[in-house]
């Protein structure tokens, strides 16, 4: 969404964001966010074209601010944040650590903006997106994670050829109790999303309506990944009536191409699931939840503009992700240092807990949220440790890290067949 630089010299604070804002839109929250910012003493914005692309402002102008606009818990976390980030100089990690590197936006500004606003809370988002950038850039250390995913199953009805999930060695869903658990705490620390999904299909949980309405009621931003495989009129209903954030809907191409990838889904039914949640919520009214849709590039990259003009009646925002293959050898980038660390804390359905979303870890297993809080294991030693080597370009220490394939390079011009054929 964004990058920061905070210039020492001048004591300006410095925001860029990745897709400008059209001026034409009236985006809600944001419109007002944006209109006080124009209240500030010296605030620059850089606008081109008409769009903003960003603003700077000098830091104790940006206290008084935020001070203004947050409430007081959080206010007090973002100032420690922001004292943190002026006692160094930015950024300290090297020029292998690029936040949000392998999503691409495949959308139009406007589409964007509308995505992220009518999620709803757009203040807070926006502050949990700065710290999202300051601290990996940084290696500033938040209380507690910006976010925590929530493993509600890793069984799924899908057997895609680029997914790994076959070679998991243990799969199943996580029990109720175990999943409020971990809720709870993450609303006793104010955390403001967290994801039901890891590494299988989130709705093949039998108690999954129930988790959806336990964690909206708790956090601010919840959201999930689906296949659509078992959207229905219950499901929609409970998506509606729940305010979900946000939704994202694996559909890798079109027509056979989305057959090929996604057997036994069938191209036309998955796609009337999805335009069925579409037409029930504009009966109902209701923005949420917004529905991003994602593909692997392979499955469009022959014609990009047919994928775009089909998917984009049922959605509200398109991506694409890289193929990465999760087989074969891979092509290292020998200065990536990860993110994850920084932002995150991913437990598994049986609660292990660990960094970051590698599938097949082992030595960056953390704890168990059965015997440990989550604050206990973002302040572990091992998890620290995990910190320091990735700041040190020493991550290739740890055999988690060695065999992550978010440090490759990807195959853009790999062929639909070929992944078939390879199995992942």
């Amino acid at each position: 969404m964004l990058s920061i630089v905070y210039d020492k010299k001048e004591e300006e604070l410095n925001i860029d964001f990745d897709v400008p804002i059209p001026s034409a839109f009236d985006f809600g929250d944001l419109s007002s966010l944006l209109s006080s910012l124009t209240d500030i003493d010296d605030v620059k914005l850089n606008r081109r074209n008409g769009a903003l692309n960003g603003f700077a402002v000098r830091m104790p102008n940006w206290f008084k601010f935020i001070k203004h606009v947050l409430k007081t818990d959080d206010y007090v976390l973002q100032e420690s944040i922001l004292n943190d980030l002026m006692k160094q100089n930015l950024c300290v990690q090297g020029e292998g650590l690029h936040v949000n590197f392998h999503q691409k936006m495949f959308d139009t500004p406007e589409r964007y903006w509308s995505f992220i606003v009518n999620q709803g809370n757009f203040i807070d988002y926006f502050f949990n997106r700065l710290n999202w950038y300051i601290g990996p850039k940084n290696a500033i250390v938040t209380p507690f994670p910006l976010h925590v995913d929530l493993e509600s199953a890793s069984t799924c009805n899908m057997d895609c050829p680029m997914c790994y999930r076959s070679k998991l060695k243990e799969t199943g869903q996580m029990n109720f109790d175990l999943f409020k658990k971990a809720v709870d705490e993450c609303e006793a620390n104010n955390v403001f999303s967290i994801r039901l999904s890891w590494r299988g299909e989130t709705l093949t949980h039998p108690r999954i309506k129930e988790m959806i309405a336990y964690a909206t009621s708790k956090i601010k931003n919840v959201s999930f990944l689906t296949n659509a495989f078992y959207i229905d009129e219950d499901m929609i209903d409970c998506f509606i009536s729940n305010r979900i954030s946000y939704i994202s809907v694996s559909f890798d191409g079109i027509n056979e191409n989305y057959e090929t990838i996604r057997h036994p889904a069938k191209f036309k039914e998955n796609y009337n699931r999805v335009a069925a949640l579409r037409d029930q919520k504009m009966r109902r009214n209701s923005k949420s939840p917004q529905v991003r849709v994602c593909t692997i590039w392979p499955a469009i990259r022959d014609d990009p503009d047919a994928y775009y003009k089909t998917m984009k009646d049922v959605s509200d925002y398109i991506v694409y992700n890289p193929y990465i293959n999760f087989k074969g050898p891979m092509q290292i980038k020998p200065d990536f240092i990860c993110q994850y660390p920084w932002e995150r804390i991913v437990i598994a359905f049986n609660g292990n807990a660990q960094c970051c979303t590698g599938w097949n870890a082992d030595d960056i297993i953390i704890g168990n949220v059965k015997d440990n809080t989550i604050f206990e294991m973002w302040h572990s030693d091992l998890m620290n440790k995990i910190r320091d080597k990735h700041a040190e370009s020493r991550r290739m220490e740890f055999n988690s890290c060695a065999n992550c394939r978010h440090g490759s390079k990807g195959e853009p011009n790999i062929e639909i067949s070929e992944i078939v054929e390879r199995r992942f």
